[in-house]
């Protein structure tokens, strides 16, 4: 007989019944020690990382809110000056309203004034009428 002929009788001597391999109970436990050391220097390290991200978001949310609130402050500003040169505005309009007078002046054809004695000769061209100019005498 051959080697390969007897291979197959050999494993058919071998009919123990293979066991499942135990870990022993103390391999175990520091298994499961290693484990959760892992498993909370990574829970660590995920809440610090979370923490970073909420100081870095609180920073910049307080950096938008410095801009905006200064932008509401320029805008406030320039709403109050506007306000105040409306004011100053009406204030002249009202003033020069109450102290202002306006001519109300006649417009009639030329032949009619000269009729009613309104046309003069003009001795002074730089005076438009009312009183007539004193002598320098």
């Amino acid at each position: 007989m051959t080697l390969t002929e007897y291979l197959p009788r050999l494993g058919a001597l071998d009919r123990r019944p293979k066991l499942a391999r135990k870990h022993r109970a103390a391999d175990e436990i520091e298994r499961q020690r290693v484990l959760r050391a892992g498993a909370e220097l990574l829970i660590k390290g995920l809440q610090q990382q979370l923490a970073d991200q909420a100081a870095d978001h609180a920073a910049t949310v307080s950096r938008i809110d410095a801009r905006h609130a200064a932008t509401v402050r320029e805008l406030e500003r320039q709403v109050a000056e506007l306000q105040r040169r409306l004011r100053v505005g009406a204030l002249a309009e009202a003033a020069a309203a109450r102290t202002q007078e306006l001519p109300i002046v006649r417009v009639m054809p030329l032949p009619q004034a000269a009729a009613a004695g309104l046309l003069k000769p003009v001795t002074d061209p730089g005076h438009t009428g009312g009183t007539p100019p004193q002598s320098a005498a």
